[in-house]
């Protein structure tokens, strides 16, 4: 995932600079830290629901996980740390800065995304007698299943479509106001806002009903990174006052994000109802992790090391536990307890991811950097 939150523009039309408000590289290495933890709570959350009929025990890790929702509150995290990064990447004139925006967001994510389609396609699915249409294979792999209404070979990888969407929302916004970065992101929540609560995708398939609650969450974690950068702002940074209203747009924002979870989990406890508490508790937990993590200073440093991987932890990490679990079932292993089988496969994704990373990964990355920069 994304796996990555966001000021619009890079241009710095005020010399000075703040150096208690500016984002610090220690910040962003917390935030490193919250994708391993933001990581770690999915491979918890689908281990735990895949791999009990063959554990000895440890149920309590699957009623746990459902009832807080830990992959809810890992995808959301991941969602904010998106919101926070990405958008500062779009620097410079408007043209030039989207071709290289696109080429860049294009060998980060397509080149590993595409293998763990092959793989998972093998590891998971050969054998299986399932039947993969050239239709939905070119969706998949154009990372467009959803919207093209095909099944995801992984049904991990809606999330990546969500993630494709606010580059595309973030690209068209940085068109339109280039140096005003927090005017866009203000206009992109209100957006997303609405869109969420006029309830428009409620009649579609899988995950595009709450499109524009995700979509909402990263705009807002992108105002807080242009909050933190206000002297560079055109606009918000001309006086104390601009300031104080820019602070005060944010502070509405997050209410308005974080109201409709906490009265899902009061509705939760009022009515007993399972999905009430998950919803409530996955996202509003989501959200303060990220607001932990990006005010704790220092993490770890293998934590953030750990973090760096978790693209390719998060697409190869269905294919390791389902690996796990034939491996088990064909050998007749012996049962052994969920924490075991959840070490197991946490050890042998990030190992996985590391060797992803250093191999493709970053070769990846490097490609598109040199090719942004000749275009």
């Amino acid at each position: 995932m994304p796996p990555t939150a966001a000021s619009l523009s890079g241009i710095n039309t005020y010399p000075r600079k703040s150096h208690i408000s500016n984002p610090s590289k220690s910040r962003f290495a917390s935030l490193d830290s919250l994708r391993a933890i933001a990581c770690f709570l999915v491979i918890w959350h689908h281990v735990s629901e895949s791999l009990l009929q063959i554990a000895s025990g440890g149920a309590w890790m699957k009623e746990v996980a459902e009832h807080y929702d830990f992959g809810r509150i890992g995808v959301v995290a991941f969602f904010c740390i998106s919101g926070f990064v990405i958008p500062n990447s779009l620097r410079g004139e408007r043209f030039p800065a989207l071709r290289r925006f696109a080429i860049n967001r294009f060998f980060r994510l397509y080149p590993i995304y595409w293998l763990s389609i092959l793989i998972g396609l093998l590891a998971i699915w050969q054998g299986s007698g399932k039947e993969w249409p050239a239709t939905t294979l070119l969706a998949n792999f154009l990372m467009g299943a959803t919207f093209m209404n095909e099944p995801h070979v992984m049904g991990l990888y809606w999330t990546l479509e969500i993630e494709l969407v606010f580059y595309v929302f973030v690209a068209a916004l940085y068109l339109a106001f280039t140096r005003h970065r927090l005017l866009a992101c203000l206009l992109g929540f209100a957006l997303s806002y609405t869109l969420w609560q006029s309830k428009l995708l409620w009649e579609y398939q899988g995950n595009l009903p709450i499109l524009g609650d995700l979509l909402s969450i990263m705009f807002t974690t992108a105002t807080l990174r242009c909050v933190c950068e206000l002297d560079t702002d055109p606009f918000f940074g001309k006086t104390n006052y601009h300031k104080l209203a820019a602070k005060a747009l944010l502070g509405v924002m997050v209410y308005l994000t974080l109201s409709p979870f906490l009265s899902g989990i009061q509705k939760g406890f009022l009515t007993g109802e399972a999905p009430w508490f998950g919803y409530g508790w996955g996202h509003a937990l989501g959200i303060g992790l990220f607001a932990l993590f990006f005010l704790l200073k220092p993490t770890p440093s293998w934590l953030a090391s750990a973090g760096r991987t978790t693209y390719s932890a998060y697409l190869f990490h269905a294919i390791v536990f389902d690996l796990v679990a034939k491996l088990w079932t064909n050998a007749e292993l012996p049962q052994v307890r969920l924490e075991l089988l959840l070490a197991l496969c946490t050890t042998l994704t990030f190992a996985l991811a590391h060797l992803c990373y250093r191999y493709i990964e970053k070769p990846s990355i490097h490609l598109g950097r040199r090719l942004a920069k000749k275009f």
